[in-house]
């Protein structure tokens, strides 16, 4: 009979890697099971030479993620973005990355240049969770900035969190992203997520299998796979369970959770024969996103370069596959791209981006379920949508190291928890 391990991890995403590494730093026996491959939504592929992640990723430097990868020993080789413009109706002009560009954009007017200064020069200072239960709406309504620059800060809201949901998002979970992004900025990885996920995956137990249940047993938990003969029980001293999304995980817990709705959107990757002329381009009156990735990241042929091109999508969009493939292709070409310079395109329609958004009715990022919050004595949870810290992969890193500090810890194992368990 197998010997009962200290911890099963169920999902091997960011999360549950992350757990998984984690206790297995610890010095704990870890087997983590997925029915897929490692990496959920961080895995990334290979087609013709271009690594394709599932749309655009950027590590934010400074925040959870960086944190946690950084104690697991896991490198992150890349380069921060290019530059990039900015659209406004017919308008395209430099997006303000200091002073120099802020005075020289034509995306604003001369007041609303001296606003948008005032405003990012005070964001140091700004306390993300005084606002937790404001809407981004509420927020940006409260600032009393002209309607350009009003535009112009709710795009960067939409950039930084990936969400096109104003009235819904916390301005904390905004707020919090503007510092990341005005602070030390963003990373593209060389090699892709695939990278962080090879890493993290280096080592481990993982066994693909499909897991239907989870319960207690009288000495810690058990979980139940489906196998080509019917099922089998695997059994350890504590279960994490980082296998999606609020559905997924309330129904291998038997138990509801109540959070905000999926953060989704489109997306476009291309592959081009040469630089798009100014650098990327982001819609400031749409939700429309564009930015190439290799360069500076490493993931094409020598020669050639990857954009990613996306839309961030509101909650209940309905637009069809073929028509908001189109909106994207022609936000394409305005950044210059013509179709002679494509040499390859992946379209996905849908792609969960976070699980649930932490929204102001909800309470932000604190009122998130906590890793211990699964109703059973041995079991924890982790993902994007757990825990009070971080949004996008700094909440799913920071909740699957803090599910299984939780989880040696309640075996007594190792005393230091930290603050995302408690």
């Amino acid at each position: 009979m197998e010997q009962r391990p200290d911890l099963i991890v169920v999902g091997a995403g960011l999360a549950g890697l992350a757990a998984a590494r984690t206790a297995l730093a610890a010095g704990r026996s870890v087997v983590v099971v997925d029915p897929h491959p490692p990496g959920g939504r961080a895995r990334s592929t290979t087609r013709d030479g271009f690594t394709l992640n599932l749309g655009p990723h950027a590590l934010y430097l400074g925040g959870a993620a960086e944190q946690v990868l950084s104690r697991l020993g896991v490198a992150i080789p890349g380069a921060p973005p290019g530059p990039l413009r900015g659209r406004n109706l017919d308008v395209i002009s430099n997006l303000p990355a200091g002073p120099r560009s802020l005075i020289g954009t034509r995306l604003l007017g001369t007041r609303s240049k001296f606003a948008v200064a005032r405003l990012l020069n005070g964001a140091p200072r700004w306390r993300a969770g005084e606002h937790a239960h404001r809407s981004v709406r509420e927020w940006l309504d409260g600032l009393g900035l002209p309607a350009d620059a009003e535009r112009l800060v709710e795009m960067l809201v939409r950039v930084s969190t990936y969400v096109n949901a104003p009235g819904e998002l916390s301005a904390e979970v905004a707020i919090g992203q503007i510092q990341l992004a005005l602070g030390r900025g963003v990373r593209y990885l060389d090699g892709g997520w695939q990278s962080l996920v090879d890493q993290l995956a280096a080592g481990l137990d993982i066994r693909r299998a499909a897991v239907t249940s989870i319960a207690e047993d009288g000495h810690g938990a058990a979980i139940t796979l489906a196998t080509g003969e019917g099922t089998d029980v695997l059994a350890g001293q504590a279960v994490v369970v980082a296998a999606g999304g609020p559905a997924v995980v309330g129904g291998l817990l038997g138990r509801r959770f109540e959070v905000g709705p999926p953060v989704e959107a489109a997306c476009l990757d291309l592959g081009l024969r040469r630089p798009l002329p100014g650098g990327g381009l982001i819609g400031v009156d749409t939700p429309l996103y564009l930015s190439t990735h290799c360069p500076p990241a490493r993931l094409a042929p020598p020669g050639l370069v990857l954009a990613h091109v996306a839309r961030y999508l509101a909650p209940g969009d309905a637009l069809g596959s073929q028509a908001q493939r189109t909106e994207l292709l022609d936000h394409a070409r305005a950044a210059g791209a013509s179709d002679d310079d494509i040499v390859l395109d992946r379209y996905l329609h849908r792609m969960t981006v976070v699980e649930a958004m932490a929204t102001a009715t909800g309470g932000g990022l604190r009122e998130r379920p906590r890793v211990t919050d699964s109703g059973q004595r041995h079991v924890f949870i982790a993902g994007d949508w757990v825990g009070p810290v971080g949004h996008l992969a700094d909440a799913s890193l920071a909740s699957g190291e803090a599910a299984a500090q939780a989880s040696i810890a309640g075996l007594g194992h190792i005393n230091r928890v930290s603050p995302a368990a408690r």
